[in-house]
């Protein structure tokens, strides 16, 4: 779900991605629109000495940005890399195509249980690609007790120090998690609750940052941060004495980021090549290796360093996700959010 441009500079991507700019396009370029943190530059150098296609690079880092790019229309993007809930709001907004599986050769490396989810039946749209969840990272030599609860983050002893995802929904989950409600709240009242909550936090946190999150962490810029488990349990493993991952016992988020084919992709066949390429087991697990998010690829598990597959914080015990949920479209009722969280925002 989440995660810095690391191959082709925003400069080069942004004299290439209007579809007003005129001419034809090169069928040998592939625009990539997707998370920080999501892909090494050793893979994307695999697939264009495999396929001779270049690709443009370029990332996002909430799932409303890259709603927003498609939907202005402009953007020429051959693949987006979506979250469970954004892939049913893009489908009814028409702004994804279905895939071709006879081009897609490797989609059986994926295991069952991560296909045929709620917000894209059959995956006719998806491939799926990153799964995890949502929780907190903290800095153990400063919260010595037992760090077990999303009340951390709305305590008062931690004023200044606390990160949260600049995230709307994210925001909430922790706030509805506490109060002993789904994350996908749709009662007014108790999203209501939940502003309160969010807006007695805001002069506690030091910042919204849903792009180094992680990095700040370990840097020792705050002491507890709100965020996706990849990225935090990548600076966990370098400082295991200093920082640790939890996922709350009240529950939280588990998601799933999926590959997909927008509906103005020029290069349609380039994008499925992409997609197939990075679900053959060793460029799967190679990705994996590096970036420290749980793959669906079951195949790649051999060729995964045992350290990732043996780590809790991203590869969970079964115990740890009967208590999460996946994030839905909760249709008006994130209007009703939304206004919250612009008020939360300007205090």
């Amino acid at each position: 779900m989440k995660r810095c441009l690391t191959i082709v500079s925003a400069l080069v991507l942004g004299l290439g991605l209007l579809t007003g700019c005129g001419g034809k396009r090169d069928e040998k370029v592939l625009n990539l629109f997707i998370w920080t943190e999501y892909l090494p530059d050793s893979v994307i150098q695999k697939f264009t000495e495999r396929t001779g296609i270049k690709v443009n690079y370029d990332t996002y880092d909430s799932n409303e940005a890259l709603l927003e790019k498609l939907q202005s229309g402009v953007a020429d993007y051959d693949v987006v890399c979506p979250s469970d809930y954004m892939v049913s709001i893009l489908v009814s907004e028409g702004l994804l195509q279905k895939l071709d599986f006879t081009q897609l050769k490797n989609f059986g490396n994926l295991e069952p249980k991560f296909l045929d989810q709620k917000f894209d039946p059959k995956n006719e749209h998806t491939v799926p690609y990153f799964w995890g969840t949502t929780g907190l990272g903290y800095n153990k030599q400063k919260l010595p007790g037992v760090v077990d609860s999303w009340a951390v983050l709305f305590d008062e002893q931690y004023q200044g120090r606390i990160l949260m995802l600049d995230d709307m929904r994210e925001c909430f989950v922790a706030a509805l998690k506490l109060l002993g409600y789904s994350l996908n709240e749709t009662d007014p009242a108790k999203l209501a609750q939940a502003a309160e909550l969010l807006k007695k936090q805001k002069g506690l946190v030091q910042t919204y940052n849903s792009g180094d999150f992680a990095g700040l962490l370990a840097a020792g810029d705050v002491d507890i941060a709100h965020g996706y488990n990849g990225q935090l349990a990548k600076v966990v493993a370098e400082a295991p004495d200093k920082l640790a991952y939890i996922m709350p016992k009240e529950g939280g988020t588990l998601w799933m980021d999926s590959l997909c084919i927008p509906i103005k992709a020029r290069n349609v066949a380039a994008a499925h090549l992409f997609l197939d390429f990075v679900q053959e087991p060793e460029i799967n697990a190679e990705i994996v290796n590096a970036m420290h998010y749980a793959s669906a690829n079951g195949a790649a598990k051999a060729h995964i360093d045992p350290a990732i597959l043996n780590d809790a914080a991203i590869y969970p015990a079964s115990e740890t996700l009967a208590h999460c949920e996946f994030i839905e479209d909760i249709g008006d009722a994130v209007t009703v959010m939304d206004k919250y969280w612009t008020e939360i925002k300007a205090q």
